[in-house]
């Protein structure tokens, strides 16, 4: 027997094991929209736009009707996405701004994100697009369980030398990019990514800044569609969607690669446009239309297809992936999010949520246990500074088709719904469920203690490192 060739052989042999063994962990990508709305997919029942590409996926996959994120706005539902905590919980409840106030606010260090967790386990890394959750050294994505980075630190916007530059890692290696370039880079960055990338498993988050303002579709999608310009803005992300699934397929990677596709929050009807279909309000409310989203997830071969009514919530992404990677879940901190697996594989199944809460930066605003929704009462000044408006009377009445984009600013007693048969949160029903009105306030009252509220701290807050969280300045 020849040694030498017997252990090159095994050599070899194990060559092949591991690397089976190593791609028995699916790929991993999510795909996160920016202020997408509820109706403003074809998928979704959109009129004015078609997107064929996002339908597709839709039916090949899953697509929820009931998926919803933790916050009405960018960061905190991103630091929520990312950690599987609500946003009270993981120190992140307010958008950030490139201002004074903020400077010292991020993502906190000892939060464990999803990048975090796949890394463990031997997964290749990699964030693109948006990030939003902190300019500086501790807060950036390589210190958030991303390996690597390229994009931009927040929104696109001239109002600030560091706004329109794109960041590799931490370093900048394009100044003041015109917005509408982003999407095609982004979305060649990434399949350059996959190809790099299609032997080991790994995990790519890509946050399109699409449909964010500045709405600005690239030239040759202008008046494509019904929708006038932002229906052309959605149809050019449903297009850079499309080359990236394609690519997926072409480099034969699709059968072994979860897809996660959905939004941040509701559109910004109020200021840009965008539809809610159905529901109501839009981004910034604690409505249904500003946390209710367009959501879409494929595993080919292994996950259900078709539409499922689930009530879910983008924190379920957390422990649902680290579970499908082999993974443990972080100890010594509360994670909201559940396990979902048997829903995505069956295509069925209950809510693992008994109560979920609604926040608008740290107010406590709404709270829900299964079909029946409660909003609590608020005043203007509650409001964080996106939704304050001092001339706001009390809402008191029973109907709400006329309160506007802008959700309820000021509420004068509970308002009770049943969102199996009033999805738009329409018609107040508390005064004929008074157990129900009972039961959701005393859980109101008991979250409060956790998580906090205006002018009360919660016994698992991450407070925010300034003070009057709800201002600007």
């Amino acid at each position: 027997m020849n040694y030498k060739k017997l252990s090159i052989i095994l050599l070899c042999l194990s060559g092949v094991i591991f690397k089976a063994f190593t791609q028995e962990k699916p790929n991993i990508i999510i795909l996160f929209a920016d202020d997408l709305g509820y109706g403003d997919l074809s998928c979704y029942g959109a009129q004015d736009v078609n997107t064929p590409n996002i339908d597709q996926l839709a039916k090949e996959g899953l697509r929820f009707t009931d998926f919803q994120v933790a916050s009405s706005v960018c960061s905190p539902s991103r630091a929520a996405l990312l950690t599987g905590r609500y946003p009270m919980r993981n120190g992140f409840p307010v958008a950030q701004g490139k201002i004074e106030k903020h400077k010292d606010y991020g993502l906190h260090p000892d939060e464990i994100t999803i990048g975090d967790i796949l890394l463990k386990e031997k997964y290749a890394t990699l964030a693109i697009g948006k990030w939003h959750l902190g300019f500086n050294k501790g807060h950036q994505p390589i210190d958030h369980g991303f390996q690597h980075f390229y994009g931009l630190q927040s929104n696109w916007h001239t109002s600030h030398p560091d706004l329109d530059d794109v960041y590799s890692d931490n370093k900048v290696v394009k100044e003041n990019v015109a917005f509408e370039t982003l999407i095609g880079d982004y979305t060649n960055k990434a399949i350059e990514y996959m190809e790099e990338n299609k032997e080991n498993p790994f995990f790519l988050y890509l946050a399109y800044h699409s449909v964010h303002s500045p709405i600005k579709p690239s030239k040759e999608f202008i008046g494509t569609s019904k929708g006038s310009l932002y229906g052309d803005y959605v149809q050019e992300l449903d297009y850079h969607v499309g080359r990236f699934i394609q690519a997926l397929a072409d480099k034969k990677l699709d059968k072994n690669t979860i897809v996660i596709f959905l939004s941040d929050n509701g559109p910004a009807i109020c200021h840009f446009g965008g539809s809610a279909g159905a529901l109501n309000g839009g981004k910034y409310t604690t409505m249904e239309g500003g946390f209710r989203i367009p959501a879409i997830i494929k595993w080919k071969g292994k996950f259900a297809t078709g539409v499922n009514d689930t009530f879910l919530s983008s924190m379920d992404l957390l422990p649902t992936l680290a579970s499908l990677a082999g993974a443990k879940l972080p100890k010594h901190r509360v994670i909201d999010g559940k396990n979902i697996t048997s829903v995505l594989k069956t295509g069925k199944g209950e809510s693992p949520h008994k109560y979920v809460y609604y926040y608008n930066g740290i107010n406590l605003q709404a709270i829900r246990k299964g079909k029946w929704k409660l909003h609590l009462p608020r005043t203007s000044d509650d409001q964080p500074f996106w939704s304050k408006n001092k001339n706001e009377k009390p809402f008191n009445g029973s109907n709400l088709k006329n309160i506007g984009c802008r959700g309820l600013i000021a509420l004068g007693r509970p308002l009770l719904f049943n969102l199996d048969l009033d999805m738009g949160e329409l018609t107040d029903i508390s005064k004929k469920h008074p157990e129900v009105l009972k039961e959701l306030l005393n859980e109101a009252d008991k979250i409060r203690k956790e998580l906090g509220d205006i002018d009360v701290i919660g016994t698992d807050q991450r407070v925010p490192p300034f003070e009057n969280i709800q201002e600007k300045i």
